[in-house]
Order: C-alpha cells, then structure tokens, then sequence
C-alpha cells in the first residue's frame, strides 16, 4: 500500500495541472503578438509602395508631357529658322525671323547655325546675336558626328552639358542642314535650358532618396538629377530593365539597383512623343518607407516588451506551482521515514532541474531584453526621428523596466554559475584605482535615479591587482549601487581605495539605514536585504552581495562591513597586490 501511494505522488509535473495551460497561452500570447505585430506592418508596407506606385505613374505621366512640349517646341523653332535658311542660304532672313519671333528666353538659350565643318557661322538669342570666337568648332561633339554621318532627318538630342560662351547647362536639339543635292551642308541646334526641363522636381520629389532622368533610345542618360545633383550623365546603361520593358509597353514602371548610385528605386518610365529619349522618375523604397519606420519600430518594441514580459511570468508562475506541489508533498509524507525520504529525493531532482532551467531561461531572456533595452534607448534619442513628449516618458518607464529585468536575469545567471561551480574569470593585471574610477562613472545612472552623489575619497594612485577586471567592475557596481538604494535622498556615497601590509581595500560608505543586529549574521546569504521594505521598493533581488562574496573568494580576497544602524553602513573587500 505504501509503495502505491508513492508512485502516484512521486511525479507531480506528469499531472494535469494549470502549468501546462500556462504555456499554451503563452504560446497563444507570442503567436498573436508577432502575427499580429508582422501581419499589420507588411500590410502597411504593401499599401506604402502600392501607393508609391500610383504616384510615380502620375508624376512620369506629367514630367513625359512636359518634357515633350518643351522639346517640341524647339524642334519647331530650329525646323522653321532651317527652312529660311535653306531658302536662299542667307543669314539675313533668320535674323529677321529670330528679331521678330525670338524664341523663349524661358525654354531656350539661344539658336546656333553650324557649316559642314562644325563651325558656327551664327549663335544667337533672338534678342541679341552672340560674336563668335575664332577657331571653335564642334567636331568632337556627338551630336555633330551623328548628323554629319545620318542619311535621314532625324532629331538628335544631346547630353547636358554647360555651354563654353553661356556658361549655361543646356541640352541641344540638333538637326542636320542639307544642299540641293541632298547631302550634308551643316547642321543648327537649338539648346535647351536643363532646369526648365527639371524645374519641377525639387517641388514635386517623392523623397531625399529620388531621382529624375531623361535617357536616350541609345541607352545613355541625357540628363539625370538626384540627391547628388547632376550625377550619371553621358553614363551609358544598357543593363537597366528598361530596354527589356520599352519594346512591350510605351510606359509602366520596375524596381531596381540603380547603376548610378546603387540605391534601389521604384522607376516609373514613357517614351516621350516621337523623340529618341525616354523620361523616368525614380522613387527609392527607402522614402516610400521612411514614415513608417518610427510606428513599426514602436509597435515591434512593444511586442518584443509583451514577449518578455509573458515569459518572466509564465517562468516565476511555474515555479511558484512546481515549489507549491513539493511543499504539499513533503507535509503529506511526513507520516513515515520512508515516504520522507522519497520525498527528499524528489525535491532534490526538482531543484536541480530547477537550477537547469535557471540557466537555460537566463540566457534566452537576456537576448531578447537587451534589444528591447536597445531598441527604446535609440527610440529616447530620436535615432528614429521625433517622439511626442508623452510617449518618451512612457518609453523611460519601459527602460527603467528592462533595465531591471535585465539586471534580474544577470543576478540569476550568475547564481546559476556560482552553484553550478561554471563561473569564468579572465584573470590579468588590473590597476584596481582606474577600476574603481570608471565603475563610479558607469554607475552614476544609479545616483541620478536615487538623488544621491557619488564621492571619491582617498584613492591612492597605485594598487595593481590580479583579477577580471569585469567582474571586479561586477562587485563594485553592487556594491555602489545597494548604498544608492539605502541611503536618503541628498545623501553622499564615499568611495575610497587604499592600501596596507600587501593588501588593498576598496570602501564604500553610505548614510543610509544600516544593518538591522538580526540580518548582520546573513547578510551575504541569497535573498537576504537590509531593509526589505525599502528594496521592493527601490528594485533589488537580495543577490548581489552573495554574488560578489563568492567573486572576491575566487581572487583570494575577503568582504565585510560595518554598521549602525540609522547612521549608515561601510562595506569593504580586500585584494592582494602584485608586488
């Protein structure tokens, strides 16, 4: 009968109990947070760029229309000075034309005749008639090797290029002259102002990251202007999409790298009337975005908050159930020696799977808490653009919150550690005064958030050591931040190093509360607070003494303290110094 009884007590956590529901709504908990948190934010993104989309389409719908009326315009200016010129080969009568109708001062920066040599015999404005230098000709231009080696009317449209008299950045609409006979006998161009063709970018760009092109049938970009200025032209890009879209549709749009400058655009494209060019504008996804990068960022950190937070308490809930059980266990099987020791046993293998899971959590709670801790410190500093007042204060409290979880996590690790017997220390030469030093200000976060100032008192220059600097760090940060905690608002924290006999003493005095005669004996045991009350509610886990005992025990030192009670504590360790 005894032996039935134990083996249908001996093994509580095979039972149904509330513990399993525990991790399912867990796992029902993070399973709609992050589907829920990734669902709405590609939604958002999809409607973004959809969006974004449309908005291309109608912009290169404009900037087409308006790039062909202003190249048409001066294809029908240069074709009417032609005919007159051609008519009885005189300048006379082009400039009576130009005086009379002179072309737009606005589109056009002046018309230019050339001979069959590519020199100019007339550069003018309409308004005014250029003098022409001596000696200058055109006959290294690609627009004049074009026209002089083309059979047929057709209209050439150059790079932009500033001009060498204007000093203008133009862009010439050229078409050749022919005699009589048919054959070539000049050519005359009329040369375009560039920020008439661009001037509506700047007012109308989707984004910093944008772009505006006009690229020729030849697949060289004629004009191109970015957030680098001018960049790109006369650059030839035939492995742009582009060249495989045109021969399907007139006008439609891609996402690609830009060969330019290697930001990835959203382009939409049209041919432009009968001319050998094609306009684009380029929108980058990373302006599409840029306004949904502060809300996701927000929503992300506070999934990755409810994460954590659900798994803090799911792990405490469970063991808080698992301790329950052992304890009812152990009450009902105090009735013999036998059952007792069953159950002794039992609660033995409950802790150490305890201390596994302990381990275990640490590690994979710290990974997720320092990104959020990271994620909200760059939110508190505006790395992700303005946040309302408000919602910083809120982001603080959710630091300060991590901040202490994170130390909770930490604590419990390294108690895991010291138990276990796993505890790594990277021992080597430490000037145990610039430790001290440099810990003080590391930790001056904790004086701020208790209204307290750190002070440094005797700190003499040398005391070289052997240990991990880390964990010595580790100690001090304890210790300073347990008399922040004690000690009255105001109030200063001392801190001193100095040396005796071989030996070096680091000292921390506060005018706190002190020791309580009955907690002096236990002070350096696990859970144990000087003030328990005061520490729920000023934060702490009753760890880190016990945690920095066993670190300054491992480097052959020793720490103690003394006290009053109301009128402060001083704790110490010693250290022996490298001779």
């Amino acid at each position: 009968m005894v032996h039935s009884s134990l083996e249908e007590q001996s093994d509580p956590i095979s039972k149904p109990t509330g513990l399993g529901y525990l991790f399912v709504a867990l796992v029902i908990l993070l399973a709609v947070t992050w589907t829920a948190t990734y669902t709405i934010t590609e939604r958002e993104k999809r409607d973004a760029l959809q969006s974004a989309t449309l908005h291309s389409d109608r912009l290169v719908e404009f900037f087409e229309r308006h790039a062909g009326t202003t190249f048409q315009y001066a294809d029908d200016y240069i074709k009417t000075v032609r005919r007159l010129f051609r008519h009885d080969r005189s300048l006379n009568s082009v400039r009576e034309y130009m005086t009379a109708v002179p072309p737009s001062s606005t589109i056009l920066s002046h018309v230019t005749i050339m001979d069959a040599a590519g020199s100019p015999i007339f550069i003018s404005t309409g308004r005014e008639e250029k003098k022409i230098r001596p000696g200058i000709h055109a006959r290294d231009r690609a627009y004049y090797k074009f026209q002089k080696s083309n059979q047929s009317d057709s209209v050439y449209i150059s790079t932009a290029r500033t001009g060498r008299d204007t000093g203008l950045m133009t862009v010439r609409l050229v078409r050749r002259i022919t005699n009589a006979a048919g054959e070539f006998d000049g050519l005359l161009f009329a040369a375009i102002k560039v920020p008439q063709l661009l001037n509506f970018f700047e007012s109308m760009r989707l984004g910093d990251n944008s772009s505006v092109t006009i690229v020729g049938l030849d697949k060289t970009i004629r004009i191109r202007q970015s957030q680098n200025g001018f960049e790109g032209i006369g650059k030839a890009v035939p492995q742009s999409q582009l060249w495989e879209r045109l021969p399907q549709s007139a006008t439609g749009s891609y996402r690609q790298l830009s060969v330019v400058d290697g930001v990835t655009r959203l382009w939409a494209y049209r041919k432009v009337g009968d001319f050998p060019i094609v306009a684009v504008i380029g929108t980058a996804d990373e302006d599409t975005l840029a306004a949904l990068s502060d809300i996701q960022a927000f929503r992300y950190a506070v999934a990755f908050l409810i994460s954590a937070v659900g798994v803090v308490l799911v792990f405490f809930a469970r063991c808080a159930i698992i301790n329950t059980r052992l304890q009812t266990e152990l009450e009902e099987r105090k009735r013999s020696e036998a059952i007792l020791l069953k159950a002794k046993e039992d609660a033995e293998q409950a802790n150490a799977a305890k201390s596994e899971f302990l381990a275990v959590a640490s590690h994979e709670l710290r990974t997720p808490l320092t990104s959020i801790k990271g994620s909200l410190s760059l939110m508190v500093e505006g790395a992700l653009g303005a946040i309302p007042e408000n919602a910083i204060g809120m982001l603080n409290i959710a630091n300060r919150n991590t901040n202490r979880l994170i130390a909770l996590v930490n604590d419990i690790l390294d108690m895991e550690k010291i138990e276990s017997g796993s505890m790594e220390f990277n021992f080597q030469t430490v000037n145990l005064s610039n430790l001290v030093k440099e810990a003080v200000e590391t930790n001056k976060g904790y004086a701020e958030e208790f209204d307290v100032d750190f002070i440094l008192g005797t700190i003499i220059p040398e005391a070289t050591v052997y240990g991990d600097a880390d964990r010595l760090v580790q100690v001090v940060s304890n210790l300073l931040s347990n008399a922040a905690k004690f000690s009255p608002s105001g109030s200063e924290v001392t801190i001193s190093v100095s040396r005796e006999n071989g030996i070096a003493t680091v000292s921390i005095r506060d005018r706190g509360v002190g020791i309580a005669e009955e907690l002096r004996d236990h002070i350096f045991e696990k859970f144990t607070q000087a003030d328990s009350s005061d520490a729920r509610a000023k934060g702490g886990t009753g760890l880190g003494l016990n945690i920095s005992k066993s670190i300054i025990e491992n480097h052959g030192g020793g720490i103690d303290f003394s006290s009053n009670e109301n009128a402060g504590s001083t704790f110490f360790f010693t250290l022996p110094l490298i001779a």
